[in-house]
């Protein structure tokens, strides 16, 4: 877990101020946007070369948390180039590719500093998910992280496998 929280916060340092989308774009991963039905995107290695696909359709919060998904498993799982993301799969809690690409994800995109103000500054869970912008089993993915650096937040109540419903 350590790791992988590492790895997301050094992506971000060192592509400060850049989306999802640029950084995958920045580190040579092909970003295409596409119809694909039900699912939301994919990340995909073919001859050297990496893509992510996701859904056109979805909101552009939503294609910035695929596309931070799909980036995490293109940095921790590069050899499982074949999986892809449909709606019962995002933050799929029985999958460890999944939750590793949701923490790094969740690390990626929302830093420490705004995660703390939001949770000092809310009163409730769905509060700080309005505040950020991000869905609640999003923002426990962050929760968690911070969690296993020492802070002792409650989130069980919060279901991963949300978008599975």
């Amino acid at each position: 877990m350590r790791s992988i929280i590492e790895l997301a916060k050094k992506t971000a340092d060192r592509y400060a101020g850049a989306n999802a989308i640029e950084i995958a774009e920045n580190l040579g991963i092909k970003v295409w946007f596409r119809k694909l039905g039900s699912l939301k995107g994919f990340y995909l290695s073919e001859n050297g070369i990496k893509y992510i696909v996701i859904n056109e359709a979805l909101t552009d919060r939503m294609k910035e948390v695929v596309c931070a998904h799909e980036l995490g498993h293109a940095l921790l799982h590069s050899e499982l180039s074949a999986g892809m993301m449909r709606e019962t799969t995002l933050f799929l809690s029985n999958n460890k590719t999944e939750r590793e690409a949701n923490l790094f994800a969740a690390s990626l995109l929302i830093s420490d500093s705004e995660i703390l103000y939001a949770l000092e500054n809310e009163n409730s869970l769905s509060a700080v998910s309005s505040a950020l912008g991000y869905p609640c089993e999003f923002i426990a993915y962050k929760i968690k992280a911070l969690n296993s650096e020492g802070y002792k937040f409650n989130v069980s109540e919060i279901n991963d496998d949300f978008l599975k419903e």
